[in-house]
């Protein structure tokens, strides 16, 4: 039996602003429970099909059933040109543009897209960034895979309806030196926090914020999430 994505009953709302309002970003672990957490795993793993997005020349790409030569030459453009740009490279499953429900409600994703824009999910928001004007989430499905990487950007991009980012973290272990953490920056590049993607973890923080994903090392794993905007009405 499928179970529905579910936070878990024991979090602090009220220590979760209150760390939220200091630094306007957060690390929150155990964020649903722990069974509705590994089927959202489960779901990735084994029935989501994926694409590889990349930027490489400033125009985003979309390629699905990439072979592996394909992919690596890919890579090799991808990684050249983020030298002196803004770049990413992973591989994306879009779930919903702009709250809307996913298309195959036969796939157990379509719940957890129902789930982001139900009112427990979108009010805890609210209560956690203080942002009452969070109407609904967009999503997608995320696997970075050995060499993948996003560089540093103010996360806005000019959207005025964005107004928080959120990542929800489903992959089972994860060691901080097989790199894809998420960081921030200070004005000076310095980094100033960075989040390891732990299993059941929810990254969220305001816009802007300059940040990044740092690279895949080439001895890590698969690195699974559902990340998107929360968005105004």
């Amino acid at each position: 039996m499928e179970l529905l994505p579910e936070l878990s009953p024991a979090l602090d709302r009220a220590a979760l602003a209150h760390t939220f309002s200091r630094g306007k970003r957060i690390h929150i672990t155990n964020v649903l429970t722990k069974l509705s957490a590994e089927q959202v795993y489960r779901s990735l793993v084994t029935e989501t099909e994926w694409s590889t997005v990349h930027n490489t020349g400033g125009k985003r790409a979309d390629l699905p059933s990439l072979s592996r030569d394909e992919r690596a030459r890919i890579s090799f453009a991808a990684w050249g040109w983020a030298r002196v740009n803004f770049a990413f490279l992973y591989d994306n499953h879009r779930l919903s543009h702009d709250g809307e429900p996913y298309a195959n409600q036969n796939h157990y994703l379509a719940k957890f897209v129902a789930f982001l824009n139900a009112p427990a999910f979108i009010g805890f928001m609210r209560e956690v960034t203080g942002l009452q004007a969070i109407g609904h989430a967009d999503a997608q499905a995320t696997l970075y895979r050995p060499g993948d990487f996003m560089t540093q950007h103010d996360a806005a991009a000019g959207d005025k309806s964005r107004l928080a980012a959120y990542e929800f973290s489903f992959t089972p272990s994860w060691a901080p030196d097989w790199g894809g953490l998420l960081e921030f920056l200070n004005e000076r590049g310095q980094i100033t926090t960075g989040y390891v993607p732990e299993f059941n973890s929810l990254n969220v923080f305001s816009v802007p914020q300059l940040n990044l994903v740092s690279q895949v090392s080439t001895f890590g794993g698969p690195r699974y999430s559902i990340s998107g905007w929360l968005r105004s009405f």
